[in-house]
């Protein structure tokens, strides 16, 4: 069971000081807030719980296009409802799906083309 974290410490500092933390901070994953409880707990002789990481560039970007591709299944959900429901899906609407798909598709492979293909 997590242990729940429930007092503050309020450090002041520099602005060096805190520009220094948060290049500390960055260089492994972590915000500065938990980097600074993580180096604290450890120098008090403790074994800090371990911190959650910041996504990295891929994972920001997946997400994204997990967004993405969902707006684009909720169309062509849509779509799929109305055809049921005995209405004809207009062809705006089918190009609105394929749109969607092609800025998805688009911005996956900008992503993730090789440097001398671009």
């Amino acid at each position: 069971m997590k242990a729940k974290r429930s007092s503050a410490l309020r450090v002041r500092l520099t602005e060096e000081e805190h520009a220094a933390i948060t290049t500390a901070a960055g260089a492994v994953g972590l915000g500065i807030c938990s980097f600074a409880r993580m180096v604290v707990v450890k120098a008090a002789g403790r074994n800090p719980a371990p911190a959650p990481r910041r996504p990295d560039e891929h994972a920001i970007m997946l997400a994204r296009w997990t967004g993405q591709l969902g707006k684009v299944g909720a169309l062509v959900n849509q779509l799929a409802r109305d055809h049921n429901a005995g209405f004809d899906a207009s062809g705006l609407d089918v190009e609105e799906v394929r749109k969607e798909l092609r800025q998805l598709r688009e911005a996956i492979l900008k992503y993730h083309a090789p440097d001398s293909l671009q």
